[in-house]
């Protein structure tokens, strides 16, 4: 099922009119809708990301003004799209996808990416009554996993855990699973943890982070003609401190802060 879900003005986040904008080659952005960028995304709401009604609220919102104002267009237009479609470059006529992706070899075959706009080790997102302190304190929380979830071999290979963690089809499923103590502990882009715990503090919290990790980027349909130009914007965005600024406001703790939990050796 895909829905729309609104459509924001630029205008009433930036003061300023939307500029024109056209990546190196001098090739303006061309919007599915004239005026309008339309913005996929999976999980509404999703805390930290995509709040309010509409959501008009979070990082993933607030970066889709952004790029919107950048690029020279007027609103911004939400399509809610299964992470599902979305990951099989399925967009459903949206112009982008802003949906805590992580791009992998796969799901590059289905969509192009840009440059990743959050940094994004794994962290671990567990009910507040679930507490470990290192690697065998983790192993022995009960853990729910993803079918769809990049993460899920790391669970499985670093993690390890002591019980067999159960396996739901994606993200939604699995919190549900957390809020119902159905399990303890769920492996998530850093970010998206912090986006979470800053939302239901009573609910959950950021047990640690494990090493490594990649980003989180914004995804096109494959072979379009305005990846270029997208990714020049995160660019721009990244160096005016714009994406420091939605970072600080809607994620709340800081990546540094979390805790190291070392799963090698």
């Amino acid at each position: 099922m895909v829905r729309l879900v609104t459509a924001l003005s630029c205008a009433l986040l930036f003061a300023s009119s939307c500029a024109s904008e056209e990546n190196a080659a001098g090739t303006p952005f061309v919007p599915a809708k004239p005026g309008v960028l339309t913005v996929a995304t999976a999980f509404l709401p999703a805390p930290g990301f995509w709040e309010g009604t509409p959501p008009t609220g979070g990082f993933e919102a607030q970066l889709a003004s952004a790029l919107a104002h950048h690029l020279g267009l007027d609103r911004v237009a939400v399509v809610q799209v299964p992470f599902a479609s979305i990951v099989k470059g399925e967009l459903h006529g949206a112009d982008i996808a802003l949906s805590q992706l992580t791009p992998s070899k796969k799901r590059e075959q289905s969509l192009d990416f840009t440059t990743p706009y959050l940094n994004a080790p794994a962290g671990i997102l567990a009910r507040r009554d679930a507490d470990a302190t290192d690697l065998h304190g983790v192993q022995s929380l009960r853990w729910v996993v993803s079918r769809l979830s990049t993460l899920t071999p790391t669970v499985m290979d670093q993690i390890r855990p002591a019980a067999t963690p159960l396996v739901v089809d994606d993200r939604s499923q699995a919190l549900r699973m957390l809020r119902n103590n159905g399990a303890d502990a769920l492996l998530l882009d850093l970010p998206v943890a912090l986006g979470l715990a800053h939302a239901e503090p009573a609910t959950f919290h950021v047990l640690g982070q494990l090493s490594g990790g990649e980003g989180l980027a914004a995804a096109l349909p494959k072979g379009s003609k305005n990846s270029e130009i997208v990714d020049s914007a995160i660019r721009t965005l990244q160096a005016d401190g714009t994406i420091g600024h939605l970072v600080s406001r809607w994620l709340g703790t800081s990546q540094q802060d979390v805790p190291l939990i070392r799963t090698e050796g």
